[in-house]
């Protein structure tokens, strides 16, 4: 049966109007959706990758050590170097397992031998820049088998102390309390806190620039931090009431803040240690220890972050947002 004109013309535009497209709100939705999968999923996959490279290095270990002691059985010596090793079945099995290990991307120059050969030190790390995503500790090989520094061995690699735990402090910032309590004091509490989370995030992107790029400062991986101090006279109250606030504001970033008081001497004594580690020239930190007896006490402001940056571009794309949020308040303080 034929469809009528007008029939028709009412089907076609029936069809059209089921061919529309998605509504602005529901692209937003969608929007959102597809990001709150990605901040779930992004950092659990490098969890996972982490964790099996760290498993993958291990095996590649006990690989070289089975080998490596097969040569001494042969030789009755360990190899001298063995990134300069020979054809036979052991030695090209080892080569293969220190590709392995590199392809991890551990580093596999710490090769070291005892008198007359008769024993020998293997020990690989995280390479630089892939601390906290290659993996999050060290490794060491010799004849007797593989052992494992402690989890967040990063810390210890980088010249600090067991009481800082997993944190590496990389640079220091004066007063950041003070800075707080001086530009906010006019503003609402929800001001002071959108204020200061920019302020954060702004300073916790450029830490892997202070740290060279060399640690990566991933959830499961350690964390970078920045030194605080704080002069006896300065009222800090007002800043550790909203900075639970603070806190969860930059979580809702990805990027996770810890603050803890530590003791002047020792907070100097480790960020020597750090720049020294990093391979700074002892005149960049030495005001350090003059500028240390003017304060009463040093506050760590510690960071892990879902996704740290990789390099200074970046940094640059990513400083953009909390940039404008903390220009916005700096105008409205010139302002008042």
């Amino acid at each position: 049966m034929l469809i009528k004109e007008k029939d028709k013309k009412k089907h076609m535009i029936k069809m059209k109007r089921n061919k529309r497209g998605f509504t602005l709100g529901e692209m937003v939705t969608t929007v959102a959706i597809i990001g709150t999968i990605t901040a779930i999923s992004v950092p659990n996959y490098m969890r996972v990758k982490m964790h099996v490279n760290m498993e993958m290095v291990k095996q590649h270990l006990k690989t070289i050590g089975t080998h490596m002691n097969d040569l001494y059985n042969q030789n009755k010596q360990f190899p001298q170097n063995i990134n300069t090793l020979g054809s036979s079945g052991e030695e090209v099995a080892i080569t293969a397992s220190l590709f392995g290990i590199n392809r991890r991307e551990y580093t596999t120059d710490g090769y070291t031998t005892g008198p007359n050969l008769s024993t020998f030190q293997l020990r690989t790390c995280p390479q630089a820049g892939r601390w906290g995503i290659a993996g999050d500790r060290c490794f060491t090989l010799t004849p007797l088998g593989i052992t494992e520094d402690a989890a967040g061995s990063a810390a210890a690699a980088f010249g600090v102390g067991a009481s800082w735990g997993n944190s590496i402090p990389v640079t220091t910032i004066a007063g950041v309390a003070t800075l707080f309590l001086s530009y906010s004091a006019n503003f609402t509490n929800a001001e002071r806190i959108e204020m200061m989370a920019a302020y954060l995030e702004l300073n916790a992107l450029q830490l892997n620039r202070h740290s060279d790029y060399k640690i990566q400062n991933t959830l499961d991986g350690p964390a970078l931090s920045f030194i605080s101090f704080v002069k006896s006279t300065e009222n800090t109250k007002p800043f550790e009431t909203l900075l639970p606030s603070v806190i969860e504001a930059l979580k809702a970033k990805g990027i996770y803040l810890t603050v803890k008081e530590r003791p002047i001497a020792d907070s100097v004594t480790t960020f020597y240690s750090v720049q020294k580690t990093l391979g700074r020239p002892a005149s960049d930190y030495a005001y350090l220890s003059d500028h240390a007896s003017w304060y009463s006490q040093a506050l760590e402001f510690s960071f892990q972050m879902a996704q740290p940056v990789k390099n200074a571009a970046e940094v640059q794309a990513r400083i953009a947002s909390p940039l404008q949020i903390y220009i916005k308040y700096m105008s409205k303080f010139h302002n008042k």
